[in-house]
C-alpha cells in the first residue's frame, strides 16, 4: 500500500513539473532513494618540489585571473608558495619545497650533530658509495675503528690571594684522521650529484666526531637561490601579471 501512495505522489509530481519542461529547457529525472548528503566545498592544498607552482600555472594560466593570484617567496625556508582567487576562502594553493637530499641529511653534514667514532666508522662503511674514493672510505672505516688521540694538555691555575686568579688549559689533540676528503651527492633533492670536500671535526672533551662541510654551505646558498630564481622566472613568462612577493 505505502509503495503505490509513493508512486502515485510521484506521479502527480511528474505531471505537474512536466508542464513546465519545453524542449528548450530539457527535460526532469525523478529518482527514488535517499539523496546524496550535500558537503561544504574543500580548500585545495597542494604540496610538491619547488617547481610545482609554475608546473600548475603552466597547465592553468587559461583558467585563473592573475589580478587574484599572488606568489610569495621566503628563501630561508626554500618554500613558493602561489595563491589563486586570493578573496575565496576556498581558493588554491599550491606550495612548492626545495629540500636537503636524503643522502646529504644521512651524514648529518653542518648538523651539529655528534656521534662516536664507530657509529662514523659504521657510517661510512654502509654509504661507501658516495665517496670520490672507496679506497679513502675504507681507509677512514679503519682509522675510525681503531680511533687513537693523543692529548697534550697544560694547565696553569694561580692565586695571588688577593683577589684575581687565573685559569688557563692548553689542550692540543692529535688524531690518526685526516683533516679532509669529498662525498659525491646531491644536495638539493632532485638534483645532480656535486663533489664536497667534507671534514671531520672532534669534540675535545668526549672525541664524538661531527661531519662539517663550508663548501656545501656555499653550494647551498647558491644553488638555492639559482633554482628559485628559475621558478620565478618560468611564472613570470606564463603569468606576467600575478604578484611576486619576496618574504
Amino acid at each position: 500500500m505505502q509503495k503505490e501512495v509513493k508512486a502515485e505522489i510521484a506521479k502527480n509530481i511528474a505531471e505537474t513539473l512536466a508542464e513546465s519542461v519545453t524542449p528548450l529547457n530539457g527535460s526532469i529525472i525523478i529518482r527514488e532513494g535517499q539523496a546524496l548528503p550535500l558537503h561544504e566545498p574543500e580548500k585545495v592544498q597542494l604540496l610538491g618540489t619547488i617547481d610545482a607552482p609554475a608546473r600548475w600555472i603552466e597547465k592553468r594560466a587559461d583558467t585563473i585571473n592573475q589580478k587574484e593570484c599572488y606568489v610569495e617567496v621566503n628563501r630561508e625556508k626554500m618554500i613558493i608558495s602561489l595563491r589563486t582567487d586570493e578573496s575565496n576562502y576556498y581558493g588554491t594553493t599550491v606550495y612548492g619545497k626545495l629540500e636537503l637530499s636524503p643522502e646529504y641529511n644521512k651524514f648529518g653534514i653542518n648538523g651539529g650533530e655528534y656521534i662516536t667514532n664507530f657509529e662514523m666508522a659504521e657510517l661510512f662503511k654502509m654509504n661507501r658509495a658516495y665517496f670520490e674514493n672507496r679506497s679513502v672510505a675504507m681507509k677512514l672505516v679503519t682509522d675510525l675503528q681503531n680511533f687513537k688521540a693523543k692529548v697534550d694538555k697544560e694547565i696553569e691555575n694561580s692565586d695571588n690571594k688577593r683577589g684575581d686568579r687565573r685559569i688557563l688549559v692548553n689542550q692540543v689533540v692529535q688524531s690518526n684522521l685526516p683533516e679532509a676528503f669529498n662525498l659525491v651527492i646531491p644536495v638539493f633533492k632532485g638534483c645532480e650529484k656535486q663533489t664536497v670536500q667534507v671534514e671531520v671535526y672532534v669534540n675535545p672533551n668526549d672525541f664524538t666526531c661531527t661531519l662539517v662541510s663550508a663548501q656545501s654551505n656555499e653550494l647551498i646558498i647558491e644553488t638555492r637561490d639559482t633554482i628559485i630564481d628559475e621558478v620565478l622566472e618560468r611564472i613570470r613568462l606564463t603569468c606576467p601579471d600575478i604578484v611576486i612577493i619576496e618574504q
